[in-house]
């Protein structure tokens, strides 16, 4: 089990995420991204230390929105078998700099893991209690500073629901996501929660959706005509897919949205890496974001004209935080804000007043922190 697949190696298109029940959960842990029209002219950024879990072990923050921040830690390792251990997985929710985390693991829940903060609203996925850790992947959402759960699953909350569902990414009115066997790239409008939109485009085997802003989803389709992911842009129904993936990429995904634009990662034809991605709407417009001095890169989130993401540093191969405001050329490295002691970061959304979330390994204390950005 790793919540943070595709963040370890150097590609991240290959590796698929999965709890205790073994059940394949995304391709990419996934953001949100909030997001406004304004582009952000801070040249310096404040570092934020949000700490490690409840039990002084990895913790990684998700999602972020101006009134709360949302991520996971792990508590402890389980046996699942021979020659085998995982982790287990806890969501936590944060309220700002200064803020304790708080587990928002709700009864008859037995894992979990809150993707996306958007409003007052955080999202993500838990796992049901089915006589133990092997239960079904079910979409969740919390609202307000009670954290008030709903389960968004479709078939309803029971150990035993299946196929299941996740939820990735909420601009506080709507929730993106994936539901179904194979899996379908979902949307839900809090008003209709029980009737979520079936997204997934004519001709493609399987999707998700990563995130939502406005009208517009963002995510990923698989074809099994070419055989590879396909980064695609919705706009409130299959019927309005447009495919992003140009025919220079092996594979694609699309997981934030900004002003007018979408964000992401692909595999370059030829190539076994992945480079930060940016689009304008349309495959033609896809701009290549890989920083000079990185071996690759993946953007995650957008707010604006700024796209925040990370990429492996070629010279030591540690993980840093990046920052690009449209450009390769205008790639920061947001590494440099912390301190000597953090080794790697990585940044994982924004939000409209250009907070940046995202995590940052501890030399001293040997773990991961939830960390945020402030400009």
């Amino acid at each position: 089990m790793n919540a943070r697949a595709g963040l370890a190696g150097v590609t991240f298109t290959v590796i698929m995420l999965a709890g205790c029940s073994g059940a394949p959960q995304s391709n990419l842990t996934p953001s949100t991204a909030s997001s406004s029209a304004a582009a952000f002219r801070t040249t310096a950024w404040t570092y934020v230390d949000l700490g490690p879990g409840p039990n002084g072990k990895d913790a990684f923050g998700y999602g972020e929105s101006p009134t709360a921040q949302s991520g996971t830690y792990y508590d402890h390792s389980i046996s699942c078998g021979k020659a085998c251990s995982a982790k287990v997985y806890y969501p936590l929710a944060w309220a700002g700099p200064g803020s304790k985390p708080v587990v928002i693991l709700p009864q008859f829940y037995v894992e979990g893991w809150a993707y996306g903060a958007g409003g007052t609203l955080i999202v993500g996925t838990l796992i049901t209690n089915d006589g133990g850790y092997f239960g079904y992947h079910h979409a969740a959402l919390w609202q307000g500073s009670s954290y008030k759960f709903t389960d968004l699953n479709p078939a309803g909350s029971c150990g035993s629901c299946s196929p299941g569902s996740n939820a990735y990414g909420t601009d506080g009115k709507s929730i993106g996501g994936s539901s179904g066997d194979p899996e379908h790239a979902m949307l839900w409008k809090l008003a209709q929660l029980k009737a979520p939109v079936d997204l997934n485009p004519g001709g493609f085997a399987f999707s998700e959706a990563y995130a939502v802003r406005g009208t517009a989803q963002a995510g990923y389709a698989y074809s099994t005509t070419t055989n590879s992911y396909h980064a695609f842009l919705w706009n409130g129904t299959a019927a309005s897919a447009v495919d992003l993936t140009t025919s220079t990429l092996s594979s694609a995904y699309a997981t934030g949205l900004g002003y007018k634009s979408e964000v992401g990662c692909g595999t370059p034809a030829g190539m076994s890496v992945s480079h930060a991605l940016l689009w304008h709407g349309t495959a033609a417009s896809m701009i290549d974001l890989q920083p000079s001095g990185f071996t690759d890169s993946c953007a995650r989130a957008a707010s604006g004209n700024v796209q925040v993401g990370y990429g492996h540093f070629t010279s030591t191969n540690a993980l840093h935080a990046l920052l690009w405001k449209g450009s390769a050329k205008t790639s920061v490295d947001l590494q440099q804000y912390l301190p000597n002691t953090f080794t790697s970061s990585e940044a994982y959304a924004i939000d409209t007043a250009g907070s940046i979330v995202g995590s940052a390994f501890s030399s001293t204390t040997n773990t991961w922190h939830a960390v945020i950005w402030v400009p």
